[in-house]
């Protein structure tokens, strides 16, 4: 996994953290001959790590500070087998042909699961933070006739105090991970 310091970042355009990009590329199961969308790619981190493990990505975030964002990154680890798209997912979903998808975040994901389920997506990892929205997406799933797992990941990192040392976590994430029956 390449660290996080190692990302361009702007600010208010959010990343995938290293630890959980870990845990969401174990859970896509990716093949070398696999083409991924990436909805809401946010910073890109997703997108450059399924681009090394992957034949293609497509990438799709609504913000334009996002897509800059991820081409900047894209072009700092000389990902050449990723285009990056500016626009809602709804919309853009049918014009790209892959079999795994990664939601780091969006709007709507009713809509877009339903969506990607009549395109038959055999694996589809969503991450997400709003416990209500875990719940949604989960309940979605199974509604769509999926088989699902999911699990909360929460990560802590050390830091040095003058009485020793203290854990300093992050917000929980949950990764939800959906597969075709």
């Amino acid at each position: 996994m390449i660290q996080d310091s190692e990302f361009f970042r702007m600010e208010g355009v959010p990343i995938t953290k290293e630890e959980i990009r870990a845990v969401s590329i174990g859970k896509l199961n990716l093949d070398p001959e696999d083409v991924v969308l990436d909805i809401g790619c946010g910073s890109g981190g997703m997108s450059v790590e399924i681009s090394k493990r992957s034949k293609f990505v497509y990438s799709i975030d609504n913000s334009e500070d996002a897509k800059n964002t991820t081409l900047n990154n894209l072009k700092k680890f000389n990902v050449e087998n990723c285009t990056v798209s500016l626009g809602n997912a709804e919309d853009l979903i049918s014009k790209f042909d892959f079999n795994k998808v990664f939601i780091g975040g969006t709007q709507n994901i009713e809509q877009i699961l339903e969506i990607l389920k009549e395109k038959n997506i055999e694996r589809i990892v969503v991450n997400t933070i709003v416990l209500e929205n875990s719940v949604k997406i989960i309940n979605k799933f199974e509604e769509l006739g999926y088989n699902v797992d999911f699990v909360n990941v929460s990560v802590s990192y050390g830091k040095k105090i003058n009485s020793g040392h203290i854990m300093l976590s992050k917000n929980p994430i949950t990764i939800i991970t959906a597969t075709l029956k």
